[in-house]
């Protein structure tokens, strides 16, 4: 058992770490100084600690030194933050012609290949002093893209944006997301105005990749193929191209993505080999740094082919570590390896902090080396196979108690059946990895490799199998989860009560643990109650249309026009924060009116839908069919959503108060439109340029339309 530390002092980099992710919160939301301010205070406190450190030498007077330190520390993490922010030396939506050097091997998505470049060149551009991120988008129709890879130096013509902020409420933030990577600027490539014209990899990074596709077509050689492959390619080398969106939900809905994520898990299951074999070596003092080697070369080998990635050599640089410590024999804890290599991970990218793969990483550790000893001892059995069942379920269960918050937070999703879906999916993980690293070490043998192969393809497809019956179960999971950042702070705050109660018996923290998770539960129910009495007609911009939600006291009705539509990026976050029950969804053309909710009514002819609630309607086109309709009196509306089907016949027909523009009408007819509307006193909102639209709904009687 991992015996857990009664004072601070047994962690001295847990203790080095508080003011240094202090510094990075402080300096990420405030930007309180610039680069040259932060480096001047650096100095001046190192200065000021080295004075310390001579003056204060009386036991009674420690306290100034580390008061200093912590402050060094402090700003020391807003240093950090300051430098690492990416440059904007070009102007957004400006045109240039540019040297890029890809700095990954591109994917391919379903209408673009993708790939992180940096751009080495501008021509015409002095004000770039170094190299600059860009996100390059080449379209499938292009087939000369298939052709990239890593290192290519290739010259573009392209416009340079800067991403957007998310068009509608609760969206996932791309800006941001792509901020905290160090990326501003992004560009769509057309055919024709690329030219690849050399090549200059990172020797290491260019060979880590070369054996990632090597390893990848020997499983291709062998057969394996579909979800077997991308599963195996996921699992074992983090490589997620292949995934699916069908294996994705399963995997996200019964709580198993993380297995898909080469993290800490992957790296931990091999450090496990690399132990059982340097165990069978001479236990003589001068074996100890060859056993040392043999650990990390092979940790750091699992790494290489995998591609380097982030979260593989997070977890690899925790378990060196690990390795380190016991090898020297040092007097540690895993508590403070941990925080050394979280330390050590800020230090070299302090936009870390808010990677949520990092975040999960960590705390998933932690979590199992705090609560798994705790949850284990309930129960002692016997039987091994008894023992080893409860011991799976035991870690499955330690790390859902401090990752809980981050997960309802990000994902607003719990799967109920986490700890049926670890039984399965951990042993069986842990075997297609160990297969899946024998077919590639085996693979020069024929037939070892191929035995090993049609084991390592039943095996994946047993575990595909199992997690899909699983996620098959009724309420296998809870989705759409309203969880606020206070939630997540209160939630986090009562797992730590609880953990300092077990170490000290004090009940003082007992009852602050149960103050802190009342408070999760109260501020729940404080936005269950807002919900409640809140009504509120919002319509979501897409890139080709929109979708309408009539949102009466959390029951949400999604209105769309177009059966193709896909709106989950669009609404998911509204939804979930929004929502108090499953959403009702109608297509107007084919649902029929016993779906639609009581509190709203729909009247429809000739591809014209009017949409009625509460004191507001409003008019949709919704197919062709509406330039044939005809009708002898103007129809009086509050909204009318103009879209790609709504005819220069129907702007005369209708009167609005206001006109809602999406992106189904082309830019220029956009223009045209608005310049009628205004001629007829309109209010306009165009989707295009100012993104969704929100309007409150009053409780009232409905209208009526006797005319129609």
């Amino acid at each position: 058992m991992i015996r857990i530390p009664t004072t601070i002092h047994e962690v001295p980099f847990f203790r080095l770490l508080i003011p240094l992710v202090a510094g990075i919160l402080i300096q990420h939301y405030t930007n309180l100084f610039s680069p040259l301010q932060a480096i001047a205070l650096s100095i001046l406190l190192t200065i000021i600690v080295l004075t310390a450190r001579l003056q204060f030498k009386l036991w009674h007077m420690r306290w100034v030194f580390g008061v200093v330190v912590n402050l060094l520390l402090l700003i020391f993490g807003c240093l950090l933050v300051s430098v690492s922010k990416p440059e904007a030396p070009f102007k957004p939506n400006s045109k240039h012609n540019m040297l890029v050097r890809l700095t990954e091997p591109p994917t391919l998505g379903s209408n673009t290949v993708k790939v992180k470049a940096k751009i080495i060149d501008a021509f015409q551009h002095a004000s770039m002093s170094s190299s600059t991120p860009v996100l390059l988008y080449f379209s499938v129709s292009d087939s000369n893209s298939y052709q990239l890879k890593y290192g290519d130096i290739v010259a573009i013509s392209a416009k340079l944006r800067e991403f957007s902020p998310p068009a509608n409420p609760h969206q996932f933030n791309m800006k941001q997301y792509m901020y905290l990577q160090g990326i501003r600027y992004s560009a769509s490539v057309r055919e024709g105005y690329w030219e690849r014209i050399g090549s200059n990899p990172n020797k290491i990074f260019n060979l880590s990749y070369r054996a990632q596709d090597y390893v990848i077509e020997t499983f291709k050689e062998y057969g394996i193929s579909g979800q077997e492959l991308a599963v195996v390619s996921a699992l074992m080398l983090g490589y997620k191209s292949l995934l699916d969106d069908e294996i994705r939900k399963v995997y996200s809905s019964v709580g198993a993505m993380h297995i898909l994520a080469v993290s800490g898990l992957h790296v931990g299951l091999v450090f496990e080999i690399v132990l059982i074999f340097i165990a069978l070596l001479p236990k003589r003092r001068y074996w100890g740094v060859i056993r040392l080697t043999i650990a990390l070369a092979v940790l750091w080998g699992y790494a290489f082919i995998t591609g380097l990635s982030p979260s593989v050599c997070r977890a690899t640089i925790m378990f060196s570590l690990f390795t380190i410590g016991q090898t020297a024999s040092l007097k540690t804890n895993s508590y403070n390896t941990l925080s050394a290599a979280a330390f050590i991970l800020l230090v070299s990218n302090p936009f870390m902090l808010f990677n949520v793969g990092f975040q999960l990483s960590f705390v998933a550790v932690l979590s199992i080396v705090v609560f798994h000893p705790i949850i284990y001892n309930i129960i002692n059995f016997k039987n091994r196979i008894l023992d080893y069942t409860w011991s799976l379920m035991a870690v499955s269960a330690a790390a859902q108690i401090l990752t809980l918050p981050i997960s309802l937070f990000n994902f607003g999703q719990f799967p109920l059946v986490f700890l049926v879906t670890n039984l399965i999916a951990i042993p069986l993980s842990t075997i297609v990895l160990y297969l899946s690293i024998a077919t590639v070490a085996l693979s020069l043998i024929n037939p070892i490799g191929l035995i090993l192969a049609k084991l390592l393809g039943f095996t994946t497809w047993v575990l595909n199998s199992g997690l899909k019956l699983i996620d098959s179960f009724p309420y296998a999971s809870i989705s759409n989860i309203y969880f606020s950042g206070w939630q997540e702070l209160l939630l986090t705050l009562s797992a730590l009560f609880i953990v300092i109660f077990i170490i000290n018996r004090k009940r003082s923290f007992l009852r602050l643990s149960i103050i802190t998770i009342s408070g999760v539960f109260a501020l729940g129910a404080a936005h269950a109650v807002k919900v409640k009495n809140h009504s509120e007609l919002v319509v979501f911009t897409l890139p080709k249309g929109s979708v309408i939600c009539l949102n009466h006291g959390g029951n949400p009705l999604i209105v769309s026009y177009d059966s193709l539509t896909n709106h989950s990026y669009a609404t998911s976050g509204y939804i979930r924060n929004y929502s108090l029950q499953k959403p009702t969804e109608i297509i107007l053309g084919k649902s029929r009116n016993h779906e639609i909710p009581s509190h709203t009514k729909i009247i429809r002819k000739s591809g014209l839908a009017l949409l009625i609630t509460g004191n507001t309607s409003i008019a949709i086109a919704y197919n062709d069919s509406v330039k044939n309709i005809s009708n002898s009196k103007p129809i009086e509306v509050d909204l009318l959503l103009v879209n790609r089907n709504c005819s220069k016949m129907v702007l005369n027909m209708v009167n609005a108060k206001k006109a809602i523009i999406d992106q189904s009408v082309s830019f220029t007819h956009a223009n045209r439109l608005i310049s009628t509307l205004s001629k007829n006193q309109i209010a306009i909102h165009n989707m295009r340029s100012s993104g969704y639209f929100k309007h409150s709904l009053l409780e009232s009687t409905p209208k009526t339309f006797a005319s129609q």
